[in-house]
């Protein structure tokens, strides 16, 4: 689930900086390949360097996992019209509603017999480049009311260049990729490691698993260091030395067109013992995440553990209910906020529906203005955890999105959890379908300023509670900072 839409950002290739008129003059098609000068990294050569990588489960491990290149040759070039709707052909949708050119769903049609072809995951490697601190233009376009970056924009990007590394691996060699729908199935985690400023950022990812039709795409957001950016666009050779900022991992799936059906993928070629373990990493989380959705709370009820905190959940909550709370205290009824928003075909991907991208926009900065609210002050956000898309959002719909504090367990700690349930309102029949849930993690950075806890009353939202718990724990695991908890964070 992806658009045509890099606003002004900069892909360089062959010494060419790719301004935004070039980038809306033709259709989606790739228009140049360009083997990846990666060979001077040591995690592409077969016998990886001497330097101990202690946990490969952790993000630091896999931010040292993953392909660098420090001469950055972008992969290829993309060149997109302005209103692109489809990857076949030029569509406006002045024409899709005349003319109806969306293919029909044929499910007895025989599958794509498709050539396929082992790839690396150097092959698959693209890197985009988001100059805000050279350019003024473009940071108007993403600055927020405080002067930073608007996050949820980074969001659309994000997902923009998760699919086009996933078309590039999936590609035969030539300029047609229209014989496969690739879509955004989920966005299984994504963390800010370290504050984003207004400074030249680059992202670059590529594939980190294939199976049959899904692969796993590895995306890092860097800070470049003043005045490289300046000198790439004269001398592409120029080394690139970039801080993370962040990590994250999406995971797309490959579909038949005609008959909506998975359709098999190229097969992926391990090159050296980074790389498989980058593999085994994705393997893992696979393995976990179906775990985590077989002892779900819709499906398990809550461990003996969790039993004893719903337990003191009511009795906080009981204290409380016939009498005025502390000011550190808040139910999480009072902690709802909702947004509504008219689907435009302006913010559409080129299958015809809503750009996942712009869906996590709207849901991150409805967290935010939530989150805020909540604390009474700018929170600063931490991660996203699990997305998935489950249904696709029609354009033309009615969008609801509601957000709440599921998890805010008070002082001494500093973090909380916001989520935001995505509904599309049917306005014939007067129902509401849930399309897509959103979790997010704010933290507090002001030292004096004490966060308030959130208590629930009901059985549902206990339910949330314990979620957002569980939520809260694997993302301190993933990011390392089980020896940050005790000091609150």
């Amino acid at each position: 689930m992806f658009r045509n839409l890099i606003s002004k950002s900069s892909l360089i290739a062959k010494g060419t900086t790719i301004s935004k008129q070039l980038l809306f003059k033709r259709p989606y098609r790739i228009i140049s390949s360009v083997k990846s000068s990666i060979k001077d990294d040591p995690k592409n050569s077969s016998n990886p360097s001497d330097e101990k990588i202690s946990d490969f489960k952790d993000i630091e491990g896999i931010e040292k996992l993953m392909l660098n290149k420090e001469k950055p040759v972008a992969s290829y070039i993309i060149q997109s019209q302005k209103k692109l709707r489809s990857i076949y052909k030029p569509s406006y949708w002045i024409d899709d509603l005349i003319y109806k050119k969306k293919p029909p769903i044929r499910p007895n049609k025989p599958p794509i017999n498709r050539k396929l072809n082992l790839r690396t995951m150097s092959d698959s490697y693209v890197e985009e480049f988001l100059p805000f601190k050279s350019d003024p233009d473009l940071l108007e376009e993403y600055v927020n009311p405080d002067g930073g970056i608007r996050m949820g924009k980074i969001f659309e990007n994000l997902d923009l260049l998760a699919a086009i590394i996933a078309y590039k691996h999936c590609g035969n060699g030539k300029e047609d990729v229209s014989d496969m729908t690739i879509v955004t199935a989920s966005v299984d985690r994504l963390d800010l490691i370290k504050p984003l400023s207004i400074c030249d950022i680059r992202l670059n990812g590529h594939i980190s698993y294939a199976g049959y039709s899904s692969m796993e795409v590895l995306i890092k957001m860097e800070a470049l260091q003043d005045g490289v950016f300046q000198k790439l666009k004269t001398n592409p050779e120029t080394k690139v030395q970039g801080e993370t900022l962040m990590i994250a991992r999406f995971i797309m799936v490959a579909r038949d067109p005609y008959t909506n059906r998975s359709i098999q993928i190229n097969p992926l070629q391990l090159e050296n013992d980074y790389q498989k373990k980058l593999f085994q990493i994705a393997e893992e989380q696979k393995v976990k995440k179906n775990a985590s959705a077989a002892a779900a709370l819709t499906i398990l009820p809550p461990t003996e553990e969790e039993k004893l905190l719903i337990h003191n959940c009511y009795l906080e909550y009981s204290k409380y209910d016939k009498k005025e709370k502390p000011d550190h205290i808040i139910r999480m009824d009072e902690t709802v906020m909702e947004s509504v928003t008219f689907m435009q075909p302006q913010n559409r991907n080129i299958y015809g529906f809503v750009f996942g991208g712009y869906l996590m926009k709207l849901a991150f900065e409805l967290a935010v203005a939530n989150a805020s609210v909540f604390m009474r002050s700018r929170p600063k956000f931490t991660a996203l955890d699990e997305i998935s898309f489950r249904k696709p959002v029609p354009i033309g719909s009615i969008l609801c999105m509601s957000s709440q504090i599921v998890y805010a367990p008070g002082s001494p700690h500093k973090s909380f959890q916001v989520s935001v349930t995505a509904d599309v309102l049917d306005i014939e029949r007067g129902k509401r379908d849930t399309t897509n849930v959103f979790h997010f993690t704010f933290i507090c950075d002001n030292p004096a300023m004490e966060v308030r806890r959130v208590v629930p009353k009901t059985y549902d939202e206990l339910m949330k509670y314990v979620e957002g718990r569980r939520r809260r724990e694997v993302g301190l695991k993933l990011r390392g900072l089980y020896n940050e908890a005790s000091k609150g964070n």
